[in-house]
Parts: C-alpha cells; structure tokens; sequence
C-alpha cells in the first residue's frame, strides 16, 4: 500500500501547536531562575549549586495493542523509561516520579498489571513512584492513558547541556530494545491492514506480534550515570517521537550517521509491509537507536571502555559544522525537530 496511505503524525502541524501554545506562556516567578529554555528533553531549575530536572511523557497508542492483549505490565514500565531517560539527557538523576492514569472505567486487573510494571520499572530505573493520580473519564477517553513526570536532581557544574558540541566529536548509539513507545499510530495501522494477528508469529522472528510490540522501552539511566564521571559527555538525546532527528535538540549542528546500528527485525518488516521510506522509518522510530551519546575524540577509549559489557552500543558517526542530519548509507537527510 502507498506510504501516503499510512496514518503518519505530521510533525510539521505538531511543533505548529507547541510553538504556539509556548508563545502564551510569559509569566515566571521572580524567587528564582530556569536553567536553558524550552525545546529540551528536560526543564532545569536553578537551586545553587544543584538543579532539579523536571519533564513528563507518555506511552501513547501503545497502550492499544496492551488492551487488545490485556497485557498492561510493559506499557507502565514504558511510561517510567520515557520519562527518565528524558531525564538522565542533561545528566540527571531520576529521584522521584508521579504517575497520571486515565481510563473509561474501573478494571482491578489492569491496576494489578500496571502495579506490577511500575515496580520494576522504577526499580531499573532508581527512582521512587511518589504519588500519582488517576481519573476516570468514559465521556474524554475511549482506551487507557498512561503517562506520568520524573524530578531528577544534578549538580549545576554537571550539567549537559550540548553547547559545547563542535565540529569532530564522535557520536555513539545505545542499542534500543525494539520500538520503545514511539510509532504506533503508523505501527496499528499497518498491523490492521496487514491483517497481522496480535497472537501469530511476527513476520520473520519467533516471537509472537503481540511481544514483539510490547517489548519495553530500554532504560539506560544505570549505564548514563556510571559513565558520568569518567567521560567527558558534551551531549545526550533520547530517540523518542521524531526519531533520529531528536539528535539536533542538543545542539544545532551537522550530525553524520555513516555507520547506524542495523535496525531490528521489526522495523524491516514495518517498512516492507507499510512501503515506508527510510526517510520516514527514521523520522518515525528509533530504528535501533534508542539514545545517543556525543563525546569528543579524545574520550573515545574511555567510553568504550566504560560502556563495555553495560549495554550494546556502537560509535555511529561525527559531528561536522552545518545543519541537520545526514545517514549517506540511507540516502537519508533530515533538517530540524519539528
């Protein structure tokens, strides 16, 4: 079927929205200072020599295919790794997290499941569930949302901020644990009009579809923040919605891919059964790369050897004056977030 057909978020109309919902919003209070400006993966709050690190997300229409499956115990781990790994991008420790729960009706069972999931999700991740809030609202939600907010804490003199990314420094990709909780708008409507069975075996792998699509987001806060203080780290990005092009957040700059890490089985597939352009695979889903790392050169043993035998990595290309993102093996080339 034409790519065209597909149900694509146009993210052009998305940062539309945000910029002008941003606009409105003039007021701060006079006691004390923000750290950066909005269009991070976090928002940092001056408080002396620390910050805290505030930002919140959600799983999305994942949560979808868990109700179809009544499987709900990956979607809350999803919800905390969506979050702290935004938060870990400015070198932050994730401390503490709320979550937000909105659904059509009551259902014990999905709570025990979610439970569950939060568990271990903030126990990978090192950070205590605080609080949290959930509504039910049959007349504003036909499924189940789940999303929720991560305050972490970093020393001002720490902080990543990206700023001092600069022509010739390396770029390095943790290996994602499949599509994370991005995509799957695009991802549902091919499965629909695939006729892809939630309970047969995904094309090409011997897993079944449903757990192939529910695999968790990875969590990479263990592996950040031990390497904090070994390696000189000028920029991180989580490959979250907008995929590879979440890179240019850090820092407006050239970002080269000339070696991406090989992109699972599932999104090969996808892209087959969807006739998805790698354009569009890589402005839609991480395609493998589930964060990305900027270093300079002269840190480059360091980090591998700090990284090795943490999580599968693998140095993926440079930064060059300019803009945008280029992945030559591709034909891929990508300008801006939004």
């Amino acid at each position: 079927m034409p790519a065209s057909e597909q149900k694509i978020i146009n993210r052009k109309m998305q940062g539309d929205f945000v910029t002008n919902l941003i606009r409105q919003v003039k007021f701060k209070r006079s006691d004390f200072r923000t750290i950066g400006s909005f269009g991070g993966f976090t928002s940092l709050i001056d408080l002396g020599n620390l910050a805290l690190a505030f930002n919140n997300d959600g799983v999305g229409t994942k949560t979808i295919i868990a109700e179809r499956a009544n499987r709900w115990e990956p979607i809350a781990i999803d919800c905390v790794a969506m979050n702290v790994n935004d938060t870990i991008t400015v070198g932050a420790d994730p401390i503490a997290m709320v979550d937000y729960i909105a659904l059509k009706e009551m259902d014990n069972e999905v709570a025990r499941q979610l439970g569950t999931g939060f568990n271990v999700g903030t126990q990978m991740a090192n950070v205590t569930l605080v609080g949290g809030e959930t509504a039910i609202v049959p007349d504003l939600v036909n499924h189940v949302d789940v999303s929720g907010a991560v305050v972490g804490i970093v020393q001002k003199s720490q902080i990543v901020t990206g700023e001092n990314i600069q022509d010739g420094d390396l770029i390095f990709g943790l290996q994602s644990s499949g599509l994370h909780s991005n995509g799957f708008t695009t991802v549902r409507d091919i499965i629909d009009k695939n006729e892809i069975d939630l309970f047969s075996q995904f094309p090409g792998e011997s897993k079944k579809t449903v757990d192939v699509l529910l695999e968790p987001t990875r969590i990479y806060v263990r592996e950040v923040l031990d390497i904090m203080n070994i390696v000189n780290i000028k920029g991180m990005a989580n490959i979250t919605g907008g995929g590879i092009k979440n890179i240019v957040r850090m820092k407006d700059m050239k970002y080269v891919i000339e070696d991406p890490i090989e992109p699972q089985n599932v999104f090969k597939k996808l892209m087959e059964m969807g006739n998805l352009s790698y354009e569009q695979m890589y402005e839609i889903f991480n395609m493998g790369i589930g964060f990305v790392i900027v270093i300079d050169p002269e840190s480059r043993i360091d980090f591998i050897n700090a990284m090795r035998n943490k999580v599968q990595f693998k140095e993926i290309g440079h930064v060059e004056n300019g803009s945008g993102i280029e992945i030559p093996k591709y034909g891929v080339k990508l300008s801006g977030y939004y």
